[in-house]
């Protein structure tokens, strides 16, 4: 009983921002932004009686990660050489190009089929669902969330910097062949004609078309996943599967390389256990301190 009661309430909020956020994408036609999220979000925090805390854990959080957005698309207008990694996806695939054997296996030209606009959808909760996730810690265990956030804000710079020094070319960007498939399914479910796209803080960033290595599409499901199976085992599996359709939809789709998502793990793995030891660091010196005054 008391197993199924810790699971109530953030499988109430779980279903709550599932729900709103399916309904915004596919009645209203709006895009999961992070300002709609953190609306959705701090509406659940005030019934719950926790605004206050709300605003003082995800502001920041939330002002820290649309900083290296921003920062994001500034890194592509350096004009740093773009690198090409086809060879060294070629490498790890036995001579093929992933890419190209799924879009020749299922992609029909001219026609959008449901796991197209799944793909989409895999591709396009990007943000939403480490956000969501980060949430579902906040309300469960705080001491995760903020071990969470630490870790995702790091690996967001660390691979920002990365991007700045290497930028690397997408497959739909490098590969005869290769079809960015999101421009064929987007218009099909998320414009309606005649009706103007409320603008969002999307509208104010500069994406970046040479940022596939390392795939962060990868490292923000996976990484999520790492904290979840620490907090919830096996119960967390559900994370892990998700992260398993991110991989599939972002190569499927021609956003990212195999070896993109081996570098997404990389740097996520990096994070997760060089948060451990930042954390375990900093409280050793909390304790010497606290010693060195009483």
């Amino acid at each position: 009983m008391t197993r199924r009661r810790s699971w109530l309430l953030p499988s109430l909020v779980g279903g709550y921002l599932a729900v709103v956020t399916l309904f915004m994408v596919f009645v209203l036609h709006l895009s999961v932004s992070p300002e709609r999220l953190l609306l959705l979000m701090l509406i659940a925090a005030l019934i719950l009686g926790r605004a206050r805390l709300f605003l003082a854990d995800w502001i920041p959080f939330l002002v820290l990660f649309l900083s290296y957005e921003y920062l994001r698309g500034l890194s592509g207008k350096l004009g740093m050489p773009i690198h090409d990694v086809t060879s060294l996806e070629r490498l790890i695939s036995f001579g093929q190009i992933p890419n190209l054997l799924l879009q020749q296996a299922f992609y029909h030209v001219g026609h959008v089929s449901w796991y197209d606009i799944a793909g989409t959808m895999f591709y396009f909760l990007h943000f939403a669902f480490p956000l969501g996730l980060g949430y579902l810690f906040w309300i469960v265990d705080r001491h995760t969330f903020l071990r969470f956030s630490r870790a995702l804000i790091a690996m967001s710079f660390a691979a920002f910097v990365f991007y700045l020094l290497l930028p690397v070319a997408p497959p739909w960007k490098a590969v005869p062949g290769v079809i960015k498939i999101i421009d064929h399914t987007l218009p099909s479910f998320t414009d309606i004609p005649g009706i103007p796209v409320p603008a969002t803080v999307y509208h104010w960033l500069t994406p970046n078309q040479y940022a596939a290595m390392p795939s962060l599409h990868a490292a923000y499901p996976f990484l999520g996943a790492l904290f979840a199976v620490r907090l919830w085992g096996r119960r967390a599996w559900w994370t892990l599967a998700y992260t398993v359709c991110v991989w599939l939809s972002i190569v499927y789709l021609g956003e990212h390389y195999v070896v993109d998502i081996i570098g997404g793990v990389v740097f996520a793995l990096a994070v997760f256990f060089g948060e451990d030891a930042f954390t375990t660091w900093w409280h050793k010196r909390t304790v010497r301190t606290a010693r060195s005054f009483s």
